[in-house]
């Protein structure tokens, strides 16, 4: 029987997959959508049962079925609680391709997603253009003049945030600067090939570099295919999940080529959606056992570190003031230990099930004092570009992460994803706060003895 009444085409979602839900509610306190709402539409299973109707035919794909569709931050905080393993964040995603595919959009609508999803995010160095005039305009003082004439105050709240929320003193992107092949340091263990993600490489370089200092410490010999194009999680989350397998293909066909032992990456978002390769290519003659082969090979950096027998302890001891919080950062000796805490990337606890490795990895340097994070599990609000299409909905997410952030004051917050780095940052600098943001190969890496993070 044929179930995709009004769904069409390619991503349409798997019926027996909407089936599995049985509607049992144990997904609904884990739903920061429904916790603020509480509207079952806006619900893990209002939305798949929104899903299942346009199926049947029983409810046509309508604008308010797609605003239900987007609402969703795509968290899979769902997926960690539901007993039936509903793969959420798959059915949403192909609801969105559907939706950007089968219903009537405005012209303006159709032309900025197609300017970002057809063009830049489909090639790194476009994006690296866009980097380049947004280093212009920190560099040549630009940026500070316009922050203080006032003029931010007339625009909307959401066009005051995209502006406050790009990092300060941006650097060349990490592409253009890092060497293709990085020898270990000592003996030589594995040859590792690094993913080298668009915005860690673009915003967060000394992360990536840290990164490398890590695996090169731990044996490793370091290849980074700069030709890599974009891993496809920022298409498929907004609707554009059918430009994902081009990318898959070109990747995989490249990381062939350098006959690696592992693909390591240090981005949440990144590790995801390369391991969802294999999912995504099974039905191709061509790709399905290769990319079977590439996912296999892939671990997020703190996955990697976690199990990788050569790594190194760090070293700690000598944990510098800088790695803290503007008022023990100012060349101040802390007298006490550095105060951390850790918050889980969605993509990484929820996606991926990846959350004792971290925690393990940052309570094992010594002579810090590690605090737990209350629902350190929350998402953030940030969740691709969520926090610019619902910006105050992302603002009152944050918000509460913020509150738990507080609670615990740390001197440097830990995370694992550029997306929460930049909303977290952001956050700590609206509250006004005393707390550094880092990525956890900043602090790892310094716990080594090495300087680049610092």
């Amino acid at each position: 029987m044929n179930r995709a009444v009004h769904f069409q085409g390619v991503d349409v979602p798997d019926y027996e997959k909407v089936l599995n839900c049985m509607r049992c509610g144990m997904c609904l306190p884990h739903c920061p959508t429904y916790s603020l709402t509480r509207i079952e539409r806006s619900s893990p299973r209002g939305r798949i049962a929104l899903i299942r109707a346009v199926a049947d035919g029983r409810l046509e794909l309508t604008q308010g079925v797609e605003k239900e569709l987007y609402f969703c931050l795509d968290c899979r905080a769902c997926e960690s609680a539901c007993p039936a393993g509903v793969h959420v964040g798959y059915l949403i995603e192909a609801g969105r391709s559907q939706a950007e595919r089968c219903r009537p959009h405005s012209f303006l609508d159709r032309a900025i997603k197609n300017l970002l999803f057809n063009y830049l995010f489909v090639y790194t160095p476009r994006l690296e253009r866009i980097a380049f005039l947004m280093r212009l305009y920190q560099k040549t003082g630009l940026r500070k003049v316009v922050q203080k004439s006032g003029i931010l105050s007339l625009f909307p709240a959401v066009f005051r945030f995209m502006e406050e929320f790009t990092p300060d003193g941006m650097e060349l992107p990490l592409r253009r600067l890092v060497a293709e092949e990085i020898p270990a340091q000592g003996e030589e263990k594995a040859r590792v090939g690094f993913f080298l993600g668009c915005m860690m490489s673009i915003f967060f370089g000394r992360c990536c570099r840290a990164t490398i200092d890590l695996l090169t410490r731990s044996g490793c010999r370091v290849v980074i295919p700069k030709a890599v194009l974009c891993c496809g999680a920022p298409l498929a989350s907004e609707g554009y999940r059918h430009r994902v397998p081009d990318l898959a293909r070109f990747n995989i066909d490249l990381f062939e080529k350098q006959n690696v032992d592992y693909i390591v990456t240090d981005c949440a978002a990144c590790g995801c959606s390369l391991k969802e390769y294999r999912e995504l290519l099974k039905d191709n003659p061509q790709y399905a056992e290769r990319a079977e082969h590439f996912s296999a090979k892939v671990r997020d950096i703190s996955e990697f570190l976690a199990s990788w027998p050569h790594y190194p302890k760090p070293v700690g001891g000598q944990m510098p003031e800088k790695m803290a919080g503007r008022g023990s950062g100012d060349g101040r000796n802390l007298n006490r230990p550095l105060r951390i805490t850790y918050d889980q990337p969605c993509h990484l606890q929820h996606a991926q099930g990846i959350s004792k490795q971290p925690h393990s990895l940052l309570k094992a340097i010594p002579g810090i004092e590690f605090v737990d994070l209350p629902e350190s599990d929350w998402c953030c609000g940030s969740a691709g570009v969520y926090n610019i299409t619902h910006y105050e909905t992302s603002m009152k997410i944050l918000d509460r992460k913020m509150d738990n952030i507080e609670k615990v004051a740390p001197d440097l917050l830990v995370t694992a994803n550029p997306g929460c780095l930049l909303q977290l940052q952001y956050g700590v600098k609206k509250r006004n706060l005393d707390t550094r943001v880092c990525h956890i190969t900043e602090l790892l890496s310094t716990a080594q003895g090495n300087t680049i993070g610092r």
